[in-house]
């Protein structure tokens, strides 16, 4: 490995210093960051405790024993993920709840100490052996918080973790990646101490002598979180890159600026590429009620363009079910999502097209080099010559609706504007979605609405020093409906939205499967009642039809009324996601219903703009005056989506919901839209 290292940074210098050849601009990736960029997608995987107790943060108290997996087929995950084109899976081998999925010697609290194989099981081996044996690379996941721990908080247990960060690295076999998890500190159950810890995180867990410990064994590995990260968080769960996206950072700065990770920094020190992490269900371990969630079709092939089409790599998540696989649903859904990514991106219509330049570097630098599918050719203009076109004739028109960009990066990231337009029979026309695009670095998928044309001419207006260009390609992709968007406004309006073009809209009001012999979508409609409203698209011109959309609606505000807050809580119904009501932590939600429900549960969504902040976590629902409900939402800082609650039900008419914490440790919390769900 330290010859190939010494081979790569002696090839770079040359390319350097050679006054023919083109100019690194810094910061530039190591040779294993580059081949972590040619991964572009690999998968989660989060089975544990949390699977068999229904949570997603476990507190640590829930004991072994119930983790009881009676079918369970790493090959099942490791042929999916194959048939689905991921190139690795990390294995989360413990979660925050301290369970260890492997024989560890540091803790109890362990699969040894589980049914599982009557304790003789150690899902890292085989999970690590599936890999080997199909040929995808593994990795790990190891939280850092641990409250199961009776010494977390505490030196004592830093030697526990950087031991089990030894037996990982050393026992199961070559590692690509290795996750540190952002949660880090807070309640527990800590050996029954049941209190909350503090720690800086970035000097507790001596994340340096981890990083060593890696490395020393596994020298390509990626290290994502902590103080010596190779690869950055994207600064949200929800499965998107920045339209901006550079792969570098500055490491001492902004660690907890979500906005600030999920856009790069220009003037980056470090090469620090995002990696999206995201879950095909709502949540990241398995949970029966979310098996009508798994994300639609086109959520996943939207995700992927704005993952991998906006230089990231996608690291997708699939929980493993309560009999240890995949679900079935699940892993036809993952199968179909590649199909329609390969489809889309299958035939290159830039193969045969006639290039033309403005500015060239010389042959070895030609234009030709963009099509050429050699990744380490590449087209460059000359020195101080940072802008510069590009086009594409074709003999006869063609349909077009993507763009594939690439830069040569291990000479650094350039461009910072470009803007794509066509031309047919001589008349010219922009179509690019804005009016100028940003970076594009590995890799940039461009979409835009399907246009005709017989030239095709990109314009790179700005860039950090000389083009270096190594790949273009072109693609018309077959028309993929997105399922509606089903609203009910504080008037008690649904609207049902699409952004389809050409498209009709039909939908159903008694949970029935939508088709073209159902409610053609016209206009609102009032509907104040509760109920199911599915509704689907169908483009006219292709015969395509979208995936159903299913909105649960609870009972409008004509059956109840909000005795508190006095002021502002019309914006907790009024199905806007971005207008928020901010109340005091402890203060309650009180609604009285005009005749007594039967009470199941509720649902609380935080808002949802990208700089959002004071979620709930922690709260208390009472029904009578009864408390029937406490919990927290455990992961809703990083994945503040719609939280539902369910539990037995309860027959009464006033409801109170009490906030008690919020992720800011604000002094109060935002709720952007709450209901209760009634029978």
């Amino acid at each position: 490995m330290m010859k190939k290292t010494l081979l790569y940074l002696l090839t770079v210098t040359l390319l350097s210093s050679c006054a023919d050849d083109l100019q690194i601009v810094t910061p530039i990736p190591t040779e294993q960051q580059i081949e972590w960029h040619k991964l572009e997608t690999y998968a989660f995987i989060h089975f544990g405790l949390n699977t068999y107790n229904d949570l997603e943060w476990g507190y640590g108290d829930t004991p072994a024993s119930t983790f009881t997996p009676t079918n369970l087929d790493c090959e099942q995950w490791v042929a999916t993920l194959k048939k689905c084109g991921m190139k690795g899976v990390i294995l989360t081998a413990k979660h925050h709840d301290g369970f260890c999925l492997w024989q560890t010697k540091t803790t109890d609290y362990s699969i040894a100490n589980s049914p599982y194989k009557n304790g003789k099981g150690d899902m890292v081996k085989e999970l690590s052996d599936a890999c080997r044996k199909h040929g995808l690379k593994f990795g790990l996941y190891l939280s850092p918080w641990d409250r199961n721990h009776a010494e977390y908080g505490r030196e004592g247990y830093v030697e526990t973790y950087h031991k089990q960060i030894d037996e990982l690295t050393s026992s199961y076999g070559e590692l690509f990646e290795f996750w540190f998890d952002g949660a880090n500190g807070g309640n527990g159950f800590y050996g029954g101490a049941n209190e909350t810890r503090s720690i800086n995180a970035k000097e507790y867990y001596d994340y340096e002598r981890a990083r060593d410990s890696i490395l020393k064994r596994h020298p390509n590995a990626m290290i994502f979180g902590g103080t010596c990260q190779t690869i950055r968080w994207v600064g949200n769960e929800q499965g998107w890159a920045g339209d901006t996206d550079w792969c570098m950072i500055n490491p001492e700065h902004h660690q907890d600026n979500h906005f600030y990770l999920t856009y790069g920094d220009e003037n980056g020190t470090h090469w620090i590429p995002a990696e999206v992490d995201v879950s095909i269900r709502p949540g990241w371990f398995y949970h029966k009620r979310e098996d009508h969630q798994l994300k639609s079709l086109s959520q996943m092939t939207d995700i992927y363009y704005r993952s991998v089409g906006h230089n990231a790599n996608l690291l997708l998540n699939f929980p493993i079910n309560l009999d240890g696989k995949i679900p079935a649903q699940d892993s036809a859904r993952a199968v179909e999502w590649y199909n329609v990514i390969s489809n889309d991106l299958k035939d290159n219509l830039l193969k045969d097209a006639k290039i033309n330049i403005d500015n060239e570097r010389g042959r070895k630098f030609k234009a030709e080099n963009v099509i050429d599918d050699n990744w380490d050719t590449y087209w460059a203009t000359e020195d101080d010559y940072n802008v510069g076109t590009i086009s594409f004739s074709f003999d006869e028109p063609v349909k077009m609706n993507r763009v594939v960009l690439q830069e040569y990066i291990p000479l650094g990231q350039r461009v910072k504007k470009f803007y794509i337009e066509g031309e047919l029979n001589g008349k010219w026309f922009k179509i690019n979605p804005s009016d100028t695009l940003s970076t594009i670095g590995y890799k940039r998928i461009v979409r835009f609405n399907t246009v005709e044309l017989d030239k095709l001419i990109i314009y790179f207006e700005e860039s950090r020093g000389p083009l270096c260009i190594n790949n273009i390609e072109a693609y018309y992709a077959p028309v993929l409906l997105t399922e509606p968007v089903i609203t009910r406004d504080y008037d008690n309006y649904v609207k049902i939205e699409t952004s389809d073009k050409d498209a009709a809209i039909f939908y159903t009001i008694d949970g029935s499967a939508p088709n073209k012999n159902s409610l053609k979508y016209d206009k609102p409609f009032i509907y104040n009642k509760k109920g199911v409203i599915k509704a689907v698209v169908y483009d006219i011109e292709s015969k395509n039809k979208s995936a159903v959309a299913t909105k649960e609606i609870d009972l409008s505000h004509d059956f109840f009324n909000i005795i508190e807050p006095n002021e502002g809580s019309k914006k907790m119904i009024d199905a806007n996601v971005y207008s928020t009501m901010y109340i005091d932590n402890n203060e309650p939600v009180i609604i009285e219903f005009k005749e007594k429900q039967v009470i199941t549960g509720f649902r609380y969504t935080p808002n949802q703009s990208r700089d959002a902040s004071r979620h709930i976590v922690d709260y208390e629902f009472y029904v009578d005056g009864k408390l029937v409900k406490s919990g927290a939402f455990g992961n809703i800082k990083n994945n503040p989506i719609e939280q539902v609650v369910k539990f037995d039900a309860v027959e009464g008419k006033s409801v109170r919901f009490v906030p008690k914490s919020n992720t800011d440790n604000s002094r109060n919390c935002g709720i952007a839209e709450f209901s209760v769900i009634t029978e």
